[in-house]
This record gives C-alpha cells, structure tokens and sequence, in this order.
C-alpha cells in the first residue's frame, strides 16, 4: 500500500529490493538546506535517466558505524557522483569539510584496488568553481572536474552528459540536457500537489 492510504496497512509494507549495482548510482554531496537545490537536481536526473540514486540519506542506524555503512554503498553502486562543492572554510567552525573527498577517495580506492565490476566503477567529480580544487585537493588535478556553479540546470547536464556517455550502443539515448531542465522545472511546479497527496511535506525530505 502507498503511503496515505490505510493506516492498518502500512505495518505490511517491505523495503523494496536494493537495485542492481550497475544502474545504482552513489551521490556524495552535501546535504545542506543551502545545497539542497543542486542535490533535488542531481536526483532528478538519475532518476529521469533510468538510474537508482543511492546515498547516505537512504537509511538511518545510529548502531552503525557511519563509514561502514558509507563504504557498503559504494560497494553497492557501479556509479557515484562526487560533489566537492564544500571544500571551502567553514564560517561557524572555521575549517573546511572533507567528508565528500573522504568518500571519493573511498570510491577511487575501490577502483584501484578492488576486483571484478569494482575495477570498471564511473565517477562524476563536480564543483561549484573552477580550479578551487587545485589548491584544496590538487591530487584530482589531472582528472575531468565539471563545474555547476551552483546552478540546478548546470548540474542537470553535467550529470545528463556523464551518463549518456557511458551508456552502452545497445540502449537507447538519453533525452537532452534542456529537456531534462524543462521537465525538473515541471515536476517542482508540481512537487507541493505531490507531496500533500502523500501527506507528506517538503520539510520532511
């Protein structure tokens, strides 16, 4: 049953099945109210392109140990998406934040050094600015960095074109970047209609 219809029928409700690793794609961003417009956008367009979004969002165990659980989806994912958008002094604590390239270094490792499908895992490097990562984490410099500029329809494409060129020639090509932007406009017109037939609301998400 969905959620909003029974209430005595919601206890019968299972987890859906984990998708197949190699349409799952892991997503390290941050997931701040301030990034939370990029991190719909990058969703949105996983979805759209047949694709399962994975994160760290997808279950909450505080008896888990947070890089564990972080290391297993990587494992679980034959794509991630890695934005280093955070890479900047912290106004508050006056330091920078490394999860996001703690959690690609995880995801580059398992690539060097993993075996079978783990050896063949896609990695998408986004960042808001060019070239900041040069000082921050100049190890990177020599790989593809796209850049958003902290816009939803940059990153819709940065994303849209990322996966459409490593598509196999047996499927069928994506729609195009404007397109995507075009529908992701659509669906947010129509995001408070959706969430309040599922008694939901975006504060919740």
């Amino acid at each position: 049953m969905l959620c909003g219809q029974s209430p005595s029928n919601r206890v019968t409700n299972r987890p859906a099945p984990k998708p197949p690793a190699s349409t799952s794609v892991f997503i390290n961003c941050p997931f701040d109210e301030g990034f939370k417009g990029i991190f719909r956008a990058i969703v949105f367009t996983v979805i759209s392109s047949g694709y399962h979004p994975r994160c760290a969002l997808d279950s909450t165990d505080s008896a888990e140990i947070r890089i564990s659980k972080i290391a297993k989806l990587i494992g679980e994912c034959d794509w991630g998406i890695h934005d280093l958008s955070r890479i900047e002094i912290d106004p508050v604590v006056g330091v920078p934040r490394f999860n996001m390239s703690l959690e690609l270094g995880l995801h580059l490792g398992a690539r060097l050094f993993g075996q079978g499908r783990h050896r063949r895992k896609r990695a998408l490097i986004l960042e808001a600015k060019p070239h900041r990562y040069d000082a921050a984490l100049s190890d990177i410099s020599g790989q593809d960095i796209e850049i958003h500029g902290n816009d939803p329809s940059r990153a819709i494409r940065c994303v849209r074109n990322w996966l459409s060129e490593h598509r196999g020639r047996d499927q069928p090509p994506l729609i195009g970047a404007i397109a995507l932007a075009s529908d992701y406009r659509l669906f947010q017109s129509e995001c408070d209609a959706l969430l309040a037939a599922r008694r939901l609301g975006l504060a919740s998400q």
